[in-house]
């Protein structure tokens, strides 16, 4: 029998909770942890569930979120993507329509129903999630920062975080949101959820600002590896790049209990020139030195390419034209032509030839930022037939790289 998908809401949220289970769990003692952790998680509203199912029994899962993401100064509706999966019954049965991926194009079938401009997903296999056009767009730098290396600037404004600080905390977060790229924002039930785990760590806040204003904040944790105690930065948020090494400073006052501090931070950001020693070691090395893991996270897909493009808020120096041509997963070619003049950019419809050319998981590297369009082509990733059409759109890479704060 072929496949029912049914979006679902409240009613049945017990059953999508019990099908995640089947999904990712290992023990059946681990099913009522499912079932709370879905409902305290205020993001999901009713018909954001779905459920794939064969002849009435459940065989895969997923959730869209409608999120608001924050791309070069401009709000864009986002569908987060979430809980894909199929259950361990059901994997790669030979000859028959894989659950995940008839999941998948139904969460695509859904989020241009719902009009959204852009999907996005944090996977557990990217290649899986590149065969329905999603294109990595986020690097991450995990710092490991031995404390002693941090330097001892004034870090007068730091204090631990009081409930009455928390709409000043919020304002804080959202500006630094509208001032990222591809961050997305948090809304005051999601606030709520995340204060829930506020005591399993430390919450602190730098009020150095006017008139008591915000101007960073750190969720910190302790956590043990290898017989060492140190800080494990879980969030953190900073005003400007003088803030953020304020928030360094902050970290380095504690160092008579910890050895070291974890953080991650955008990967294109020089943490170690921040430091008293700047060397990352090629070799083993006697003396403490910073050591930083790259890693990517977020995967997003262009649904609607006039709108995103058209929201951007572009360098006032940049001007032309140029036509790109979006080789799309299901087959077909978006073509389109952009004018860039005065900071924005507008988009028509193109036929024929195009300057530009590739594939739509790289063309939301190209789009967002994290890639370059010379480089792409540089590294055999896009065609381009002038030399112009790539120095015109990297403008798109003016500006911060992408940076999600936000997990789903």
């Amino acid at each position: 029998m072929a496949m029912e998908m049914r979006w679902v809401g409240e009613e049945e949220l017990d059953r999508v909770a019990e099908t995640r289970w089947m999904c990712y769990a290992h023990a059946g003692k681990e099913l009522e942890r499912y079932r709370d952790r879905m409902r305290a998680d205020p993001r999901g509203r009713p018909g954001d569930y779905l459920l794939a199912e064969r002849d009435g029994a459940a065989v895969g899962t997923a959730t869209s979120l409608a999120q608001t993401m924050w791309v070069r100064g401009s709000p864009l509706s986002c569908q987060g993507v979430a809980w894909v999966g199929t259950i361990k019954t059901e994997r790669r049965r030979g000859g028959e329509a894989g659950v995940a991926s008839a999941v998948m194009r139904e969460i695509l079938r859904m989020a241009r129903q719902r009009r959204h401009v852009v999907s996005a997903l944090m996977p557990f296999r990217v290649s899986f999630y590149e065969h329905f056009g999603y294109g990595m767009v986020e690097r991450r730098a995990e710092w490991t920062i031995p404390l002693c290396t941090l330097g001892a600037k004034t870090c007068a404004g730091w204090r631990f975080f009081h409930e009455e600080d928390r709409p000043a905390l919020e304002q804080q977060w959202q500006r630094a949101v509208e001032a990222g790229q591809c961050d997305i924002e948090r809304s005051g039930a999601r606030w709520n959820h995340r204060m829930m785990n506020a005591e399993d760590g430390m919450m602190f806040v730098d009020q150095s600002g006017p008139a008591g204003a915000i101007r960073a904040s750190a969720f910190v944790m302790q956590e043990s590896v290898d017989g060492r105690n140190m800080l494990k930065v879980q969030e953190w948020s900073a005003e400007s790049p003088e803030n953020f090494g304020g928030l360094l400073s902050f970290l380095g006052t504690m160092r008579d209990q910890f050895s070291a501090a974890s953080i991650v931070t955008p990967g294109d950001w020089p943490v170690n020139r921040l430091l008293r020693e700047a060397q990352i070691s090629h070799r083993p090395v006697d003396h403490p030195t910073a050591e930083v893991r790259p890693h990517t996270r977020m995967q997003l897909r262009i649904l609607d390419h006039g709108k995103f493009l058209e929201s951007l808020r572009l360098p006032q120096t940049v001007k032309g034209r140029t036509s790109v041509g979006v080789l799309e997963t299901e087959g077909e070619v978006s073509r389109f032509s952009v004018e860039m003049d005065s900071g924005r950019a507008s988009v028509s419809a193109a036929a024929g030839e195009v300057d530009f050319e590739c594939l739509d998981r790289h063309w939301a590297a190209i789009a967002t930022g994290d890639l370059p369009a010379t480089r792409a082509v540089q590294l055999g990733l896009a065609k381009a037939r002038t030399a112009g059409a790539c120095s015109l759109l990297d403008a798109l890479s003016a500006g911060p790289a992408p940076f999600c704060r936000e997990y789903f």
